[in-house]
């Protein structure tokens, strides 16, 4: 019997949202609020570039006659595991009130459809699913994005611990004081690499010269 395929590969590396990119909002009964930025994000680290990996095209805005709604129609296509893979997305918003313009309408019901187009592929599922209504839930997520969150450090100071006490420290300094960052790390470990090997040649001299 032929191995059954991971349909869920892509949902499962996407699904678990982190707390910190989420508010909850007080409108309609209450809900939680992705920040539409992590989302795009998620979905460079997954597929690839904007525009290279994934993208949205045929963007179409229709406004319904004798209203002030707008219906927004595009696609949503990716790349993953060497496929092209594509999906409508949609979405519609008021863009006028009693007399009131919004002017960042195309901007919002853009996002709201690309929002809800990603959902569909599994990003941050266990908000659209309700588990962050679950505070224990939330607790546990939360704990566990902290932890994968200090690994980058762990990485770092393992590292520098072969260094001499003096760069050892300044390497220490550089992460408390926000210099070494998640962001930058790698560049922290090349340095130290660059570090260690000239910390090694002083010993190797030191002991030639007794």
């Amino acid at each position: 019997m032929a191995k059954m395929k991971n349909n869920l590969e892509l949902w499962e590396a996407v699904s678990t949202t982190d707390p910190k990119y989420t508010k909850k909002v007080n409108q309609r009964g209450g809900f939680t609020a992705i920040a539409a930025q992590s989302q795009v994000q998620k979905a460079t680290e997954v597929f690839g570039i904007m525009g290279h990996g994934w993208g949205v095209e045929n963007e179409s805005f229709t406004v319904v006659e004798g209203t002030t709604m707008v219906l927004y129609t595009a696609n949503l296509w990716y790349k993953f595991n060497t496929r092209t893979g594509s999906i409508p997305i949609h979405s519609s918003i008021k863009y006028g009130a009693n007399g009131r313009y919004d002017d960042d309408f195309s901007k919002k019901v853009a996002t709201d459809a690309l929002t809800k187009g990603l959902s569909k592929l599994g990003f941050n599922a266990d908000v659209f699913m309700g588990l962050f209504d679950d505070n224990k839930y939330v607790n546990d997520v939360t704990d566990k994005f902290k932890k994968v969150d200090d690994t980058w450090k762990d990485e770092v100071l393992k590292a520098s611990k072969k260094l001499s006490d003096t760069d050892r420290k300044k390497i220490e300094s550089s992460i408390s004081d926000g210099t070494v960052t998640k962001l930058n790390y790698k560049a922290a470990l090349k340095r130290i690499s660059e570090l260690l090997v000239q910390y090694e040649e002083q010993i190797i001299e030191a002991k030639k010269n007794g």
